[in-house]
């Protein structure tokens, strides 16, 4: 059914769980988890909203969102668009896969 959260077994990466790309900002991932919060309430569809919750912690915010992309598999893709717009953000060539990875190590 369109618009419902994938299911657990589907292996589903929490930006297709919340439905944003890898590129959201802070604001539109929050949005976007109280939007599905208001659909998929804990008492009445507690699977979802677990999965829900789950995809938020993963991607919540900056730090967490890189986190996910380097340490998690098959996320290459998704890291190396990442990448590549933090650099036309920052204007910095020096930023490199390795040194983002010294800095969020777990």
């Amino acid at each position: 059914m369109p618009g419902e959260i994938p299911e657990e077994n589907d292996m589903a990466s929490p930006f297709r769980v919340l439905g944003v790309g890898p590129e959201a900002g802070d604001e539109e991932i929050r949005e976007k988890y109280h939007a599905l919060l208001r659909r998929f309430p804990p008492e009445r569809e507690p699977a979802s909203f677990e999965r829900i919750q789950k995809a938020y912690q993963k991607v919540r915010d900056v730090r967490s969102r890189l986190r996910f992309l380097l340490f998690e598999p098959s996320q290459g893709e998704c890291l190396e668009e990442w990448i590549e717009e933090v650099r036309c953000e920052t204007a910095s060539s020096r930023l490199s896969l390795e040194r983002i990875r010294g800095m969020f190590r777990p």
